[in-house]
């Protein structure tokens, strides 16, 4: 029986029976050094299972609940749970969101800058009393009922910031200066796991219950947030400034030596390196190439003065990163590595954190309790080895059938293909299409396409024959654009990358229905092998002593992606989808096999393409009869 004290919390008018499990499972593991791993399929509730467990523990004492988020939308989840316990119980929670400054600036056009540079800008304008909201809040502060009042409902990060630049003061600085008010704080990652982070929140940690929602990717996030670039076109970039804005002949020559030093850096160390990974890189090496950098320093003055003085506004340079990086590698810590690397910006040389516990567990050990939840979460042993977690640790995995009915899922590995690096092929990439086409002319809705690199997709594309309605995930896609697309016609052929942004943190749903009646997983989406990932292999088979570190990296993260993937099609229990596991792997490699058999009801082996269409039509036939 699920506590009263729970419920008073609960948005809805009654339970579901998984959500209420969740939510007394949380409540009952809460407590002082104590952390929780929920692992649930969408649609189930956790988001307010979490929150009212959460909130009910820390009715009445000092504890604060803090709801984390990696990106814009997933402040979409707590605030809406929040707006509808208002409306549906009449009960408010004081709450702030403490997010990315620049994405809180009333001041629309500043959001457009890099945010170092958008930093430097909006102290300025605060500096010169440009900035009529800094300025009325300073002089009158914020009232804590009428704030309150404002926020009180609202359902995305976007409604909020412009309520609260509606009553003339800074969203952001307002938020943080009424947290000692609020019961409940919706924080970005970037404040409690960012190393280096130019500005930090005052929160008690001891007094706080952390809630971490689509938790599968926390080792990573903790690693990017600490992760720092230095790419050529910065440089290239950097030149331009200084021949247009520095004046003075002596710091413009020092500057322009300086640069071309580090240019040669990308000419030189760059020799051998492909696409294909991260080489790692001697920071002596690198710092060899930095000469003359004091020059870099009076010239970035120079160039903010001039741009000022001539009137373009939102000023800043790519020199002030350049220093930036220099600074970060001679003060290097042994946690941290340099990497040469090409991508889709070009040539970059990459530091990063190599061990996500040196950012992530003085917070997680050190919180009065944690909630780490996902649809996908990995091993409790690797994640919280990854994370330095000590503390004693409680887990609930609800599986994917104890949600969706057996009968609502097909599940069937395609193993005439495969992605395997040694076996590419243009023939290979031509079946993969053709089975495609097939898939995509057996359905009424969308088929979504999953390929483990945009390599992969590219070589696949141009085998697929016209007539075919195609959405392709490019870095300029947008999530927005997508649906639009989908709404004018649902019939889709969907090519996505894994691990991208059309299969994580998106729903293709509209009117409760589901356009998705397929997900395809083109090959095993294993990160491409380089020094950093073999680097993270290193970190687990010293502190998690697995028996095999390589699969506890490589393969699990291949996993999560797969399942992520698979999630497109099942957001709710009335969610019918069919899944085609494509290559031979998922067959053939135990591990992989062992844990999708677990994770998905009867799936079935065909290496024929009319079997496979078959085994579409027919489950599509059963969907439709019922």
């Amino acid at each position: 029986m699920i506590n009263t004290k729970v419920s008073r919390y609960l948005p809805y008018v009654g339970w579901r029976p998984l959500q209420a499990k969740i939510a007394d499972f949380i409540y009952s593991n809460l407590g002082e050094g104590r952390g929780v791993v929920i692992e649930a399929p969408t649609g189930v509730g956790k988001t307010a299972a979490a929150l009212a467990a959460a909130l009910a523990y820390s009715e009445g004492e000092p504890i604060k609940v803090i709801y984390m988020i990696r990106t814009n939308n997933q402040a979409i989840a707590p605030m809406r749970e929040l707006s509808k316990l208002l409306k549906v119980k009449g009960l408010f929670i004081p709450y702030v969101l403490v997010r990315n400054r620049a994405r809180m600036c009333c001041i629309s056009s500043t959001s457009k800058l890099p945010y170092r540079d958008f930093l430097m800008e909006c102290n300025y304008l605060k500096r010169t009393g440009e900035c009529r909201y800094y300025i009325k809040l300073r002089e009158s502060g914020v009232d804590h009922s009428l704030f309150m009042d404002t926020v009180a409902g609202l359902e995305s990060p976007g409604e909020y910031v412009k309520s609260i630049c509606k009553l003339g003061v800074c969203p952001y600085d307002a938020s943080r200066m009424l947290i000692s008010d609020a019961r409940l704080i919706v924080l970005s990652y970037y404040y409690l796991f960012s190393l280096n982070a130019p500005e930090v929140v005052d929160l008690d940690l001891k007094s706080s219950i952390l809630i971490i929602d689509e938790a599968h990717n926390l080792p990573y996030a903790v690693l990017d947030l600490n992760t720092q670039y230095l790419t050529e076109a910065m440089v290239k970039a950097a030149v331009v400034d200084v021949r247009r804005f520095v004046s003075d002949i002596n710091v413009k020559a020092g500057a322009l030596r300086a640069l071309a030093s580090i240019r040669a850096l990308f000419r030189d160390l760059f020799i051998g390196v492909t696409e294909q990974g991260e080489r790692r890189v001697d920071s002596t090496k690198v710092l060899e190439y930095f000469n003359d950098i004091d020059y870099l320093s009076e010239a970035s003055g120079e160039v903010l003065a001039s741009k000022r003085s001539r009137g373009i506004l939102l000023a800043g340079t790519p020199l002030s990163d350049i220093i930036d990086f220099y600074r970060s590698v001679v003060k290097m810590p042994k946690d941290k590595a340099l990497f040469l690397s090409i991508g889709n910006d070009g040539r970059a040389i990459v530091s990063r954190l190599m061990d996500p516990s040196v950012a992530a567990s003085g917070v997680l050990n050190n919180a009065h309790s944690f909630i780490v939840m996902s649809g996908t979460m990995p091993p409790t042993r690797l994640f919280t080895s990854l994370l330095g977690v000590k503390v004693k640790v409680s887990e609930l995995r609800i599986g994917l059938t104890e949600y969706v009915k057996s009968s609502n899922v097909k599940a069937v590995v395609y193993g005439e293909v495969t992605t395997k690096y040694t076996e590419r092929s243009e023939e290979q990439y031509s079946r993969i299409a053709q089975a495609l086409i097939s898939v995509y002319d057996a359905v009424n809705h969308s088929v979504l396409a999953v390929f483990p690199s945009y390599d992969t997709l590219k070589a696949t594309r141009k085998y697929i024959k016209q007539g075919v309605d195609l959405v392709v995930e490019i870095g300029t896609t947008t999530i927005e654009d997508v649906l639009g697309s989908i709404k004018v016609n649902p019939h889709k052929l969907i090519l996505a990358v894994a691990g991208g942004k059309l299969v994580e943190g998106i729903e293709f749903r509209f009117n409760d229905i589901n356009y998705i009646d397929a997900v395809a997983i083109i090959g095993v989406p294993y990160p491409e092998p380089n020094d950093f990932m073999n680097g993270l292999v290193d970190v687990v088979k010293s502190r998690a002593n697995y028996d095999d570190a390589w699969h506890a990296v490589y393969t699990w993260q291949a996993l999560v992606k797969v399942k992520q993937a698979i999630g497109r099609g099942l957001r709710s229990d009335k969610d019918r989808v069919f899944i085609i596991l494509m290559d031979y792997r998922f067959k053939d490699n135990p591990i992989i096999w062992r844990e999708m058999t677990n994770y998905l009801p009867n799936i079935e082996v065909t290496s024929s393409e009319g079997e496979l269409v078959r085994m579409l039509k027919e489950f599509t036939s059963n969907n439709l009869n019922k």
